[in-house]
């Protein structure tokens, strides 16, 4: 009868050590982030081209983070195109990567990639997962630290999302990101 405990604890032990994408997700607007808010059904897919130099003068919210799965209008239910150069991607503690895309200008701002596994109930879980798929298939498996990209240019497509300027690296002034995204396309040369 020692065999069942012996197992049973085995299995707590490996739960508590083993990292999970379910338990490392995040919180902070999470719904709006992966598209499971009160809003999703609003947001226009059809991209609009822009550039950073546009969305970085968009007027923020003051505090972005009483909203916890609505949408400030109209910014967050457009979905935005643009293209730059990456300089860093990097796995974050809630499964996302963290990618910084630069101007021609030196201007930058966040996009990020949703781990699939904490965007179960998305309504771009279908373009969340190809985009994760893609970025492993460009990097040559999955993002586990980080990286500075050397010559890697992306035309990246995602919706807006305004986040709490907490000085993550790469931030735009008035905290605009494309979280999700939901198409990319990763190449060395401009």
């Amino acid at each position: 009868m020692k065999t069942p405990r012996v197992v049973l604890i085995a299995l707590v032990s490996l739960a508590l050590v083993v990292p999970s994408p379910l338990f490392a997700c995040g919180k902070e607007r999470w719904p709006v982030k992966v598209g499971e808010d009160k809003d999703v059904a609003r947001v226009n897919t059809t991209a609009q081209k822009t550039n950073i130099a546009k969305l970085v003068q968009i007027s923020a919210p003051i505090n972005p983070n009483i909203r916890k799965d609505t949408r400030y209008k109209p910014t967050e239910i457009q979905t935005f195109e643009i293209t730059g150069q990456l300089t860093l991607i990097k796995l974050e503690a809630d499964q996302d990567y963290h990618i910084v895309v630069k101007d021609n200008r030196g201007r930058t701002m966040i996009v990020e990639s949703p781990d699939p596994g904490c965007a179960g109930k998305s309504r771009f879980l279908k373009e969340i997962t190809e985009v994760r798929a893609n970025i492993n298939k460009f990097f040559g498996g999955p993002i586990t630290g980080k990286q500075t990209p050397n010559s890697v240019y992306a035309t990246v497509t995602g919706v807006a999302f305004f986040d709490k300027i907490h000085g993550q690296t790469g931030v735009a002034p008035n905290g605009i990101e494309l979280h999700p995204i939901l198409r990319v396309d990763l190449r060395n040369t401009p």
